[in-house]
């Protein structure tokens, strides 16, 4: 990660920690900062400043009504590995905002689900070389099977924060 940022302060200053205590203190961090992924309890299996992998579990409260893991479950769990990956690059000057989210659903997930987005180098210099922009970050999910029950298209986009008035 060649910007430093609060979020990726974070990561690397915990990446020396086991595996678990990593995961558990950024799904706290990010979950303070978007409450309802503190909700789904999604865990953060990998993170890097080239993918992000998270994954979340077939548990009854992120259950819908056929016991598969509900649509709005399956969408969060691949916005938010999209998120933080996008969130690792985006200097703290900037805001960052989901812009579009398109999924298809293509079969039940029954089991627990896990998602991997991932950027390109040239995507991480887009980022950083444009105050304003959006970028469709890639993300796959895959269902314990290796099976993908959803499609998506995740597009974020950041611009510069408002300066506060003196």
């Amino acid at each position: 990660m060649t910007q430093t940022n609060r979020l990726s302060k974070l990561v690397k200053a915990t990446s020396r920690f086991p595996k678990a205590i990593r995961s558990t203190l950024w799904s706290k961090a990010f979950g303070r900062v978007v409450p309802m992924v503190g909700t789904a309890n999604i865990r953060y299996l990998d993170v890097n400043a080239n993918q992000v992998k998270v994954r979340i579990e077939n548990q009854r409260n992120m259950q819908n009504h056929i016991k598969g893991v509900h649509a709005a479950a399956m969408a969060l769990l691949a916005e938010t590995a999209t998120g933080f990956l996008t969130g690792l690059h985006i200097p703290d000057d900037r805001i960052l905002l989901i812009k579009s989210l398109h999924v298809d659903y293509l079969k039940v997930a029954k089991g627990g689900l896990t998602a991997t987005a991932s950027l390109s180098a040239e995507q991480q210099r887009f980022i950083l070389d444009n105050p304003k922009g959006e970028l469709l970050i890639p993300v796959t999910v895959l269902d314990d099977a290796g099976q993908e029950p959803i499609q998506c298209q995740m597009i974020w986009a950041w611009l510069p924060k408002q300066k506060k008035e003196q």
